[in-house]
């Protein structure tokens, strides 16, 4: 059996090749090209075109080892079958180029045949030459020459191609770095794009699909992966899974803490890279269209808390490379933030829906305790006109029997909005009613007592102003008591006054008086209570609707009848306040002396 024999300088030169010192200074010019070169394939292909001009081989290649420095991996190669480029790798002292790694000298084998060390890699190879590439006594990987001839290769061929070797490694350092710098600058770069980009989006579904197209640019994947972590189930739940060209991946089931290279990373709270998953007990493989053999799991955290893992998978073996991990990892901190915020805003649309729903009961509830058309009395009109800020008011409207040809009318006004205003305006209406039904009191007396109640109740921070007034028909006297509600109008002819009558609203100090004051109605008069949002009212301006707007626009409806004045009001505020936030309920009742 032959042993590997360094062959010294000397050999013979060869018919129609250039010269030892022209093939010298070829070689020179190649790996000058190579210091120049941007992309390192380019560069080895530009070396083994030189080499050729003077060696007439049959395999060339380059090999480097990989991050860990215990394989080596084909960066060139020429005369080999594509699956051995793909997925062959040597380890140190395996094969002629892994003893040649291992021993740091070149081996030369005359006859591949009766080498028990050579590893057939390509057809009919006779003879193989493997030089040890070194930066600074350090292997960085190897340069391998073959050919179908036994002792093919001289002493002249040995010598030039240590010379390419010894010049090769340090030119591939350095495209290897210039071309690392130029590779970390655009990964940085597209990493800062995808950050200002997720704070963006908040569906995460859309957010992790948008992760996964940008994540190709920079890594070559096969599927990629989300799994979020569920706190009461204490599992990871498949969430979105996509192949390279977008479509969905049919996930299994949730996968528990240590369970899998995914839960080994969420357990460690880690990152977890495998080169072949073959060789990991902890791999368990899931239904796939590809053949999984690399993976690369890192842990989404926000705030030292679990929010999921994101999971690649490749075809390839040795797919991802530390410099993968390192800015998956930053990644998957701005990527945890926005599946957060992307959480809590779902949450929060949700429970707006919910909110919606319920209010939307809420307000048919609300409408059932509001009158739904007015009474009829002789000699009297009644018209009102009703508009919410939000989808649940604070005002609230009544009539009430209050005796023979009597009628009782009030207009009230919660502090507040939404659910909790609407809550203590039917609390008001239902109180009202209480007093009303039981006894026939004046309303400043009602008032008081009204007062009195909301008051015990402890609504600190609540209070409901109200205008409540009874009308004898027979008389023709309007007797209003006011507990903070703006003053009412008096319409008559076509002059508009306010009826200045004032008093604490209820609910905010105990033991209050209410005057009354009577009003003696003429045919054709009418009295107005309008809530303070009519004449609050805004425009874009920031300008109020105003009493002096509400006196014009009563002057002009004087003549109308009590539905129309209401409705007449309400439609000017409106057109007053259009494009502006209603910021307040709305509620006109008119009282019309026939």
């Amino acid at each position: 059996m032959s042993e590997p024999t360094r062959i010294p300088a000397g050999g013979e030169k060869r018919e129609g090749f250039a010269t030892p010192e022209r093939a010298m200074r070829n070689m020179l010019h190649a790996i000058r090209d190579l210091d120049s070169s941007r992309d390192l394939s380019e560069g080895l292909k530009r070396v083994a075109e030189t080499v050729k001009r003077s060696i007439r081989y049959d395999t060339f290649a380059v090999l480097l080892l990989d991050e860990m420095g215990s394989e080596l991996r084909f960066v060139h190669a020429e005369g080999f079958p594509d699956e051995v480029v793909e997925h062959w790798r040597f380890g140190i002292g395996q094969g002629i180029v892994g003893t040649a790694a291992e021993s740091r000298e070149t081996l030369n084998v005359p006859d591949v045949r009766v080498e028990s060390r050579y590893i057939s890699a390509a057809d009919e190879v006779g003879s193989e030459i493997a030089l040890p590439l070194l930066v600074k006594d350090r292997v960085i990987g190897v340069l391998d020459v073959g050919s179908k001839q036994p002792g093919f290769f001289s002493d002249g061929d040995v010598e030039l191609l240590e010379l390419l070797a010894d010049h090769l490694a340090g030119a591939i350092e350095m495209v290897r770095i210039h071309q690392n710098m130029r590779e970390q600058a655009s990964s940085l770069s597209l990493l800062h794009e995808m950050s200002r980009e997720m704070t963006s989006i908040l569906n995460r579904r859309q957010l992790l699909r948008k992760v996964a197209e940008r994540l190709r640019q920079i890594i070559d994947y096969d599927v990629f992966s989300v799994m979020l972590w569920d706190e009461g189930k204490q599992v990871l739940e498949p969430w979105f899974s996509v192949y390279r060209d977008g479509r969905k991946v049919d996930w299994a089931g949730p996968v528990r803490l240590g369970e899998g290279i995914c839960g080994t990373a969420a357990a460690l709270r880690q990152p977890v890279r495998v080169t072949n998953v073959d060789l990991d007990p902890r791999y368990v493989a899931c239904p796939s269209e590809i053949r999984v053999r690399s993976e690369l799991v890192v842990p989404l955290l926000f705030k030292d808390r679990l929010i999921g893992v994101l999971d690649l998978e490749s075809s390839k073996y040795n797919a991802f490379s530390n410099r993968h991990q390192q800015l998956l990892s930053t990644m998957g901190s701005s990527l945890a933030i926005a599946l957060e915020n992307a959480r809590l805003y779902e949450k929060l649309r949700h429970d707006e829906q919910r909110l919606e729903k319920d209010l939307s009961t809420a307000r048919e509830v609300q409408k059932q305790l509001l009158p739904k058309q007015t009474p009829w009395l002789q000699g009297v009109q009644l018209g009102v006109a009703y508009q919410p800020a939000r989808h649940l008011g604070g005002d609230f409207y009544d009539f009430l029997p209050y005796g023979d040809r009597c009628l009782a009318v009030a207009v009230g006004d919660v502090a507040g909005k939404a659910t909790s205003a609407a809550l203590l305006g039917s609390l008001a209406v239902g109180t009202l009613r209480e007093f009303a039904a039981r006894s026939h009191l004046p309303p400043g007396r009602i008032l008081a007592a009204m007062n009195d109640k909301l008051g015990r109740l402890g609504f600190s921070s609540r209070f409901v102003a109200m205008v409540f007034a009874v009308y004898d028909a027979e008389s023709r006297v309007l007797t209003i008591a006011n507990s903070g509600l703006p003053y009412p109008y008096l319409v008559r002819g076509r002059t508009v006054r306010r009826i200045e009558v004032a008093g604490v609203p209820l609910g905010l100090l105990p033991d209050r008086k209410y005057e009354e004051v009577e009003i003696e109605l003429q045919p054709g008069d009418a009295v107005v209570i309008a809530s303070d949002g009519v004449e609050e009212s805004l425009n874009t301006s920031e300008e109020e609707f105003s009493f002096a707007r509400a006196r014009g626009t009563l002057e002009r409806l004087a003549d109308r009848s009590a539905s129309q004045i209401a409705d007449g009001l309400l439609d000017a505020v409106r057109a007053f306040s259009d494009g502006a936030e209603i910021s307040d309920d709305r509620t006109i009742l008119t009282l019309k002396v026939d």
